[in-house]
C-alpha cells in the first residue's frame, strides 16, 4: 500500500504546484493586461499620421482611419473596441480645418462610449461630428505629417468663429445702434421707423415726418452714432414748439430744424459752423421764442468745452452767450425759464458740487448744494444719489431728480431721489425716492 500511495502523493503535489504556477501566471497576465489597458488613453489632440497627400480631405480621412484603428488593438477593453466605422460626410471649413461627420459601432453601444467619442447614440451607431484643426508639416521624403491641434463640435466652432470674425460685433452694433426701438406711448413723442424720424402730438395715433435724414440726426463728432434713438434732451416736442438739434461734425454743422404748427411746416437754421467734434447737445425752449442749445466739444480724456447758444426769434438766428462753469464732461443741461438754467457734471470727490445754476441766461453760474440723502443697505450707510438731472416743472412746482450715476447699484441702481425747490432752484429739499426715468446718452 505504501509503495502505491507514494507516487500518488507525488502526483498530487506536482498538480498542486502546476496549478499554483498557472494561477500565478494568470494573475501576472491579468495584471499585465490591466496595466496595458491602463496605458490606453486615446486623445485626438496631438495624434499624428503620415500621409502621402497634401490634400486636406485626403489627409483628414487617413488621420481618422488611423485614429479609429487604435480602438481595434489587442489591449483595448472589449466594450470600447470598434467593430466598424464609416465617414458620412467630410468638408473643408477653412485652411487646415475640416469637419468630418462619421459613425462608429463599438462592441458595447451605450452612452458612456458616446461620451468618450463626443457623439450621440443613434440608429445603433455612435454619430459623431468633429471639427478638426491640423498642423501639416512636409517631410524631405515628400510625405506630410498631419497632427490634430484642436477638436470641436460644429456648434462650438461656429460660436468661436462668430465671436472672432467680427460678425458678433456687427450684430451687437446693429442691435444697439440700428434696431428699431418702440416709441414711448405719451402725448408728445417721436419714433424712428424705416430709417425715418416721425413726431406725434396725440400719443402715436398720427405721425408727421421730420424733414431731416436719420444720418444727419444721428451724426456726432465724438462717439458712435445711434440710428434708432435720439440723444435725450437734444430735441423738444410740444404743441407750441418742436425742435431737433443735430450735427456738430465736419460734415454736418450744428443745426436746428423746428416747427411751430405741429409738423405741418418746418424751418432750418444753422447754429454754428465752427464746431466739428460735438459729443452731446441739449436743446430747451422755455417759450416759443426763447430757446437755448448747449453743445460740448473738443473732448480730451474727461475734459471738454461747453458753449451756450441762445435764440430770441424762435430759432431763426442763434448767438453764443456763454460757456459752462466747469470743463468736466457735461451730463445734463437745460433752461426752464427765459434766463434760468442748470448744468450738471459727474461727481468728483472733494468738489463742492456738481450742479450749477444761472439766472442771467448763461453768462454766469452759481454752485447749488443738494442735501445728501443717506440710506442704509446691507449693514452700511450710503449716500447713493450723486448725479443731478435738469430740474423740471410739474404742475407749477419745481422738482429735481438725482440719480446714482453709471456705477450705482443701490436697489438695483433704478431708484432716484426726488427733490423740490421753492425758490427757483437756489435751494432744494428731499421729497421721496422714485424710479429712475430713461437715462441720457450724455
Amino acid at each position: 500500500m505504501s509503495s502505491f500511495s507514494e507516487p500518488k502523493e507525488k502526483m498530487n503535489k506536482l498538480v498542486t504546484k502546476l496549478c499554483l504556477v498557472i494561477a500565478v501566471l494568470a494573475v501576472c497576465y491579468f495584471g499585465f493586461y490591466k496595466y496595458q489597458q491602463s496605458k490606453i488613453k486615446f486623445q485626438p489632440v496631438g495624434f499624428s499620421v503620415e500621409v502621402n497627400s497634401k490634400d486636406l480631405i485626403a489627409g483628414g480621412t487617413k488621420w481618422l482611419e488611423s485614429y479609429v484603428e487604435q480602438y481595434k488593438g489587442r489591449y483595448v477593453p472589449w466594450s470600447q473596441k470598434v467593430a466598424e466605422y464609416s465617414i458620412d460626410q467630410i468638408e473643408n471649413r477653412e485652411a487646415n480645418v475640416i469637419q468630418v461627420d462619421f459613425s462608429v459601432v463599438t462592441k458595447n453601444l451605450d452612452t458612456a462610449n458616446a461620451s468618450k467619442w463626443n457623439g450621440v447614440l443613434e440608429e445603433n451607431k455612435l454619430k459623431c461630428q468633429w471639427v478638426l484643426w491640423f498642423k501639416v508639416e512636409p517631410s524631405e521624403e515628400g510625405t506630410y505629417t498631419y497632427t490634430a491641434t484642436k477638436v470641436q463640435r460644429p456648434a462650438g466652432y461656429d460660436l468661436e468663429k462668430y465671436q472672432t470674425s467680427g460678425e458678433k460685433e456687427r450684430d451687437e452694433y446693429k442691435q444697439k445702434y440700428e434696431a428699431e426701438i418702440p416709441y414711448d406711448k405719451q402725448q408728445y413723442t417721436y419714433k424712428i421707423e424705416n430709417h425715418i424720424c416721425y413726431v406725434s402730438y396725440n400719443g402715436g395715433i398720427t405721425w408727421e415726418e421730420v424733414p431731416v435724414s436719420i444720418e444727419s440726426l444721428a451724426a456726432v463728432g465724438d462717439g458712435r452714432p445711434y440710428f434708432n434713438k435720439l440723444q435725450e434732451k437734444s430735441y423738444v416736442i410740444t404743441s407750441e414748439k418742436t425742435a431737433f438739434v443735430y450735427g456738430g461734425t465736419k460734415e454736418v454743422p450744428l443745426t436746428a430744424t423746428y416747427s411751430e404748427d405741429k409738423g405741418a411746416t418746418w424751418k432750418t437754421s444753422q447754429i454754428s459752423k465752427t464746431l466739428d467734434s460735438v459729443r452731446v447737445k441739449f436743446c430747451s425752449f422755455p417759450n416759443a421764442k426763447v430757446g437755448y442749445v448747449i453743445a460740448t466739444g473738443d473732448r480730451a480724456m474727461s475734459q471738454e468745452s461747453q458753449i451756450i447758444y441762445k435764440t430770441t426769434d424762435g430759432g431763426a438766428t442763434w448767438k453764443e452767450v456763454g460757456s459752462g462753469p466747469r470743463t468736466s464732461l457735461l451730463q445734463s443741461a437745460g433752461f426752464i425759464g427765459e434766463n434760468l438754467g442748470f448744468m450738471s457734471y459727474p461727481k468728483i470727490d472733494g468738489a463742492e458740487t456738481n450742479l450749477y445754476r444761472t439766472e442771467d441766461g448763461g453768462k454766469s453760474f452759481a454752485p447749488i448744494i443738494i442735501p445728501a440723502v443717506k440710506e442704509s443697505w446691507m449693514g452700511t450707510t450710503l449716500e447713493p444719489f450723486i448725479q443731478p438731472e435738469t430740474p423740471y416743472f410739474e404742475e407749477g412746482q419745481l422738482f429735481l431728480l438725482v440719480g446714482q450715476g453709471p456705477q450705482g447699484d443701490y436697489m438695483g441702481g433704478t431708484v432716484s431721489a426726488k427733490y423740490k425747490s421753492d425758490d427757483q432752484g437756489k435751494t432744494w429739499y428731499f421729497v421721496e425716492l422714485m424710479e429712475l426715468p430713461s437715462k441720457e446718452l450724455g
